[in-house]
């Protein structure tokens, strides 16, 4: 192959329940000009480290890492693109502290090269090998970034590539959590819990939204409290770039 290469880390979100962010993030990179592979190598653990099954949740990671870490150590490979927030912030922080068998030195280099497709469009905004076109929205573009997003990098890792493509179309709300938090918000005794953190800011944005913006969110727990508790469609950040593409 003689584009440059990146992995899109198979995240569980991505591979069974959005392929359409998979297939949205081949076709935006490609269309920088790098050729995407789907490293299918696990699950991140993120859904048992959040439930306290960390017993579990390690022989899950070690596993997934040990198919990983080849794809980390390949030098061919530029960077390891993640859809999903959560999963990220397993890697690059919950992977580095817990007792896993594979070595520090080893998640560390899975680690360091591993980001957010947004971040990694961002980053190398001069280098990459093509520049595509892009059309200018109808509307706003209105972007609700997740909570361990905002807690560990800000949600400008996200908003400062879309902010290049719609300029001052993009409107980044000052919320704070969804309220779904995982899978907190589907437990019948934290359902209304779940609704009354989503009403403090996100959902009254979302439903005020006009018919002709788009809403991003970068988090599939904030996409689907957004559709279940505003009835709005939301976008992840790299489906809405996808949108907007001018085909070569």
């Amino acid at each position: 192959v003689d584009a440059p290469r990146v992995a899109l880390f198979g995240d569980c979100f991505t591979m069974f329940n959005e392929p359409g962010i998979g297939l949205a993030t081949r076709r935006v990179l490609g269309a920088f000009g790098y050729h995407v592979e789907l490293a299918d190598t696990g699950c991140c653990g993120r859904a048992k480290i959040s439930m306290g099954l960390l017993p579990r949740a390690i022989d899950e990671i070690d596993s997934t890492l040990e198919r990983l870490a080849p794809i980390a150590a390949d030098r061919g490979v530029t960077a390891i693109l993640v859809a999903e927030p959560s999963c990220l912030s397993a890697i690059k922080d919950d992977w580095l502290q817990l007792k896993l068998r594979t070595p520090l030195a080893v998640r560390r280099a899975v680690a360091a090269k591993a980001m957010l497709s947004e971040q990694f469009l961002e980053s190398r905004w001069e280098k990459h090998p093509r520049r595509p076109a892009f059309v200018t929205p109808r509307g706003r573009v209105v972007l609700h970034g997740h909570c361990h997003q905002k807690a560990l990098w800000g949600v400008e890792s996200s908003a400062a590539v879309l902010r290049r493509v719609v300029g001052e179309r993009l409107d980044v709300l000052d919320s704070g959590c969804c309220g779904m938090a995982g899978s907190f918000g589907y437990s019948r005794e934290r359902y209304d819990l779940s609704m009354r953190i989503g009403e403090l800011s996100v959902l009254p944005a979302a439903r005020a939204a006009a018919a002709d913006d788009v809403v991003v969110a970068t988090g599939t727990s904030c996409r689907h409290q957004i559709h279940d508790g505003a009835s709005r469609e939301s976008v992840h950040p790299i489906e809405a770039l996808a949108s907007l593409l001018v085909e070569a």
